[in-house]
C-alpha cells in the first residue's frame, strides 16, 4: 500500500528509531473514504511531536501543495484543520519545531515517490474524482485534490513549481560602504560586494551609538572599506542559491591597505 509506504518513509527520517504503522478504524461505504490513524510502535524522541509531524508531512505530499508546508512556517488555518480542538495542545514552541521538522523532511523529499505511486494509482481509477488527507474524519476538508491534479502529482504531467530551500551562512566579510543610515534602528546600510549591492541592517549597537555620538567618524569618501561578520540567507532557485536577505551581526574592523598600513575609515575622538 503506497499510503503506508509514505507513513513509514516519511516516520523513518524523522525518527530512525520510529515505527510507523496505519490502523484501519473504519471506511464510508459510501465513497472511498477511509479512517485510519497512524500508530509508533517505537520512537526515540517525543512521540506527539513525531506523529503530528509524519501526519502534516504526508498532508503537504497528499493534500496541499508541499511548498507550501516547506518554508519552515505553517498556516493556522492548516494546524486547525488537521488537529481541530487538538491544536491547542500544541505550544507556539511546539509548533515551531514541528513546522521545521516538516519543512526538512519535504526539503529531502522524503516520501514524494510513494505519494506520487498514490496519485498514479488513484488515476488508473476513472471512479475517483478527489483525493485529500486530514487529520480528523470529523472536520470537512479545505481542500481536496481534484482529478485534474493526479498526473502532475503522480510525476507524469508538467514539473510542479521548485519547493524552496533555504540556508542561512555566518562569515567575516569585507564589505564596500555605499551609505549609512544615521540613526539607531533597523533601517538598512547599503553595501556593495564586488559588483553586487545589497541593503543590510546592522545589529551591532556598540558601533552605531559610537557612530552617531561621534566616538567613531566616518571618512565621508568612495571606497570606505569595512570588515564585519554578515549573515546571508539564500534560497535554491533554478539550480544556485540566491542571497534573499543579509545582516551585519558585528563589525569587526578594516582590511589592511594597499603598502600594508591600516586604513582609517574611523578614528575616536580624543578628549579636549
Amino acid at each position: 500500500m503506497a499510503v503506508l509506504s509514505a507513513v513509514r518513509e516519511i516516520s523513518s527520517f524523522i525518527d530512525p528509531f520510529s515505527e510507523a504503522s496505519l490502523v484501519i478504524v473504519d471506511a464510508d461505504k459510501g465513497s472511498l473514504w477511509v479512517n485510519t490513524k497512524i500508530t509508533l510502535k517505537s520512537y526515540l524522541g517525543d512521540p506527539k511531536k513525531t506523529a503530528a509531524a509524519v501526519l502534516l508531512t504526508a498532508i503537504g505530499w497528499m493534500a496541499y501543495e508541499a511548498r507550501d508546508f516547506a518554508a519552515g512556517k505553517i498556516a493556522d488555518h492548516i494546524w486547525d484543520n488537521v488537529f481541530g480542538k487538538d491544536a491547542a495542545g500544541l505550544s507556539e514552541d511546539d509548533r515551531k519545531e514541528i513546522a521545521s521538522i516538516v519543512a526538512k523532511t519535504i526539503e529531502a523529499k522524503i516520501g514524494q515517490k510513494p505519494t506520487q505511486e498514490v496519485f498514479a494509482e488513484l488515476e488508473s481509477d476513472p471512479v475517483v474524482k478527489g483525493a485529500t488527507v486530514t487529520g480528523s474524519n470529523k472536520e470537512v476538508p479545505d481542500y481536496v485534490v481534484p482529478r485534474s491534479e493526479f498526473r502532475r502529482r503522480s510525476g507524469y504531467g508538467p514539473a510542479d513549481q521548485q519547493i524552496l530551500r533555504r540556508r542561512t551562512t555566518t562569515e567575516p566579510a569585507t564589505v564596500t560602504l555605499i551609505s549609512p543610515v544615521l540613526e539607531l534602528g533597523n533601517r538598512r546600510w547599503k553595501f556593495r560586494i564586488g559588483k553586487s549591492e545589497f541593503g543590510a541592517p546592522i545589529k551591532d549597537v556598540g558601533f552605531l551609538e559610537a557612530v552617531l555620538s561621534g566616538n567613531i567618524s566616518i571618512v565621508m569618501k568612495s571606497g570606505v572599506q569595512l570588515t564585519v561578520l554578515l549573515e546571508t540567507v539564500e534560497e535554491y532557485k533554478n539550480g544556485a542559491w540566491t542571497p534573499v536577505d543579509r545582516t551585519v551581526l558585528r563589525v569587526l574592523g578594516l582590511p589592511t591597505q594597499a603598502g600594508g598600513r591600516q586604513g582609517s575609515l574611523f578614528s575616536r575622538k580624543q578628549d579636549d
